[in-house]
């Protein structure tokens, strides 16, 4: 029933219940090193999400605080959106999908040690940014010149370039292309509204849903 993307998750045999998604997960040191986002109770399974995120939305509150002392909520996290979903395949997998031998080389040589794939689109919105310059199966290189081979690195070149285009650098069947994308605003396809009509609800589909 999930529909997150874009994301690594940790995973760990623990047997969280409904109603603690958003709790710290705390190591035995005390520390926290992640928020409980889902489980599975038939197998005990739990996922929570990494901190890295979290805590750069954190920084930008605390900075916007401290300089302005304005209220939390009025803070503006910047998020960016190519309206897209990728997903990490092993090297065996994006060879099967084209890969050239050269490319693959140097991946492993510019990443760090135990990289074991890449990004590989895997749906792409309609009327999107992406829409009719990559396609299913498209194995991502570069972003700006620059190796991306996970969720992370990718999701903070494309927070830090709302408004702006980057440069992508895909491999398709082989084929070396380089497309120029422009970065939407998350924010503003985010659906802030509905309507309400003798019990039923109305609204815009999100971003998830699509």
């Amino acid at each position: 029933g999930y529909n997150d993307f874009n994301t690594f998750y940790m995973q760990a045999a623990s047997g969280t219940k409904g109603g603690s998604s958003g709790s710290p997960v705390v190591d035995c040191q005390g520390r926290a090193v992640a928020l409980n986002a889902g489980s599975k109770s038939s197998s005990a399974s739990a996922f929570f999400l990494p901190l890295e995120r979290v805590v750069r939305a954190l920084n930008l509150i605390r900075d916007c605080w401290d300089a302005f002392g304005i209220k939390s909520e009025s803070v503006y996290i910047p998020r960016g959106t190519l309206q897209m979903t990728f997903q990490h395949k092993g090297f065996e997998e994006t060879r099967r999908l084209g890969l050239r031998n050269e490319t693959e080389q140097m991946v492993r040589l510019v990443s760090p040690a135990g990289e074991t794939g890449m990004l590989v689109v895997d749906s792409v919105v309609p009327e999107g940014p992406a829409h009719k310059h990559l396609e299913p199966g498209d194995v991502l290189v570069h972003i700006n010149g620059e190796v991306v081979t996970q969720f992370l690195a990718m999701e903070t070149l494309l927070d830090d370039s709302v408004g702006k285009e980057v440069n992508l650098q895909i491999e398709r069947g082989g084929v070396p292309l380089t497309v120029k994308l422009e970065v939407e605003d998350l924010h503003s396809i985010t659906p802030n509204h509905f309507l309400e009509v003798s019990g039923a609800v109305i609204h815009p589909l999100s971003y998830q849903q699509v």
